[in-house]
């Protein structure tokens, strides 16, 4: 371990070498992208309590809300939180998604706080229309965005691009983004296309905003590297043990130093003995409600940008995770937490104070893994 973690350390410094070189030819040659040191990123990813997809959190946006969740980040010392735009909400309403997305980037920055904003989002089921408003927790899920109807056709794809050049255009040098994530997890072949030629549209049009992509796995971001990555993300929500995840970690750091570039860990949860739960297996119900004090240490042990899953209590975001009856979050919106335990980890203080709902109303428990809306 001592070899690994010398290694680690002499590979943090090369980026750290690498990093101030590209500010330099930056100065140069054009806009200069700004560059954070990844052990200072502190983050969740954020979805209202009350949304369960992007969708609903742009369409029923309230200012008031975002700001005092955002209030809840501060309290246990996080500057960043990931989030999901909608392309489906910005077709229906352009000025309303506008409005509400530079009053939600206002509230970050009241509260010290900057987005790592995801365009387009892979996950989840079609953006038809029963998919994206229902309030049945049966099927209200993740939304694909775009769908597999545009996102599969090359012959689709300005439509979605007129997009990501607005986007470009308003926010690629906002002081308030932390970064850019074009895409969360492509996957398929045609996903990569898709994600790449996005991806492509916005390097051509970049400012100073980093560019990333939300990858599942470091294999999955080396696709993207040679076409300018700004950032290396995965993600590594439910490890079998912390071994394991220190392993996934070790591995993304050798990669990022490779390539001189940060590694930021997107997604990360618990530990999870019984299996991820997004296969067959089946999962204990100690493994289906939160426990991020099993990995909070060993995250904060190394030289990356962190985000857990995620800032406010909600039911799982994807149908196999709801199926498990997984539940995710610290925070309920009164601005208690489900664990003051995980709070405390999450932000490395020991003698953190907050409200633990440990006795939760009769039978609510039951209501979170249900189907009930």
């Amino acid at each position: 371990m001592k070899n690994v973690k010398t290694s680690l350390y002499v590979a943090s410094i090369t980026v750290g070498l690498a990093f101030a070189a590209s500010v330099l030819r930056g100065a140069e040659h054009g806009p200069v992208v700004r560059r954070d040191a990844p052990e200072t990123i502190r983050g969740a990813v954020y979805v209202s309590s009350e949304a369960y997809n992007a969708p609903q959190m742009w369409k029923n946006f309230n200012a008031q809300e975002t700001l005092r969740d955002f209030g809840y980040a501060k309290k246990i010392h996080l500057n960043a939180l990931r989030v999901w735009a909608s392309y489906e909400y910005w077709k229906l309403d352009p000025e309303k998604f506008k409005t509400a997305f530079d009053q939600m980037l206002d509230a970050a920055d009241k509260n010290g706080i900057r987005i790592l904003i995801s365009l387009f989002e892979n996950c989840g089921v079609e953006p038809t229309p029963q998919n994206m408003w229902t309030t049945d927790a049966a099927k209200a899920f993740a939304i694909q965005s775009p769908g597999l109807e545009i996102a599969s056709h090359e012959d689709q794809w300005d439509k979605p691009r007129a997009f990501l050049k607005w986007f470009m255009d308003n926010y690629r040098n906002d002081r308030r983004l932390l970064a850019i994530e074009v895409m969360n997890e492509p996957r398929r072949k045609t996903d990569f296309a898709f994600a790449k030629s996005m991806f492509g549209t916005a390097k051509s049009m970049q400012g100073t905003v980093p560019l990333t992509i939300g990858n599942s796995t470091i294999g999955e971001a080396v696709e993207f590297i040679p076409l300018g990555l700004d950032v290396i993300e995965f993600h590594d929500n439910f490890p079998p043990s912390c071994e394991k995840f220190e392993q996934g970690i070790q591995a993304a750091l050798v990669l990022g130093a490779k390539h001189n570039l940060p590694v930021w860990l997107t997604e990360w949860q618990w530990v999870r003995p019984s299996g991820t739960g997004f296969g067959k297996e089946k999962i204990s119900d100690k493994e289906t409600t939160p426990d991020y004090a099993s990995l909070a240490a060993t995250v904060q042990k190394y030289p990356v940008g962190s985000f857990f899953w995620s800032l406010m209590v909600k039911k799982a975001y994807l149908p196999p995770q709801r199926e498990k009856g997984t539940i995710n979050g610290l925070f309920w919106p009164d601005g208690s937490v489900w664990s003051l335990k995980d709070a405390r980890a999450i932000a490395n203080d020991p003698k953190l104070e907050l409200v633990e709902k440990q006795a939760l109303p009769l039978g609510f428990l039951d209501y979170l893994k249900s189907d009930k809306p």
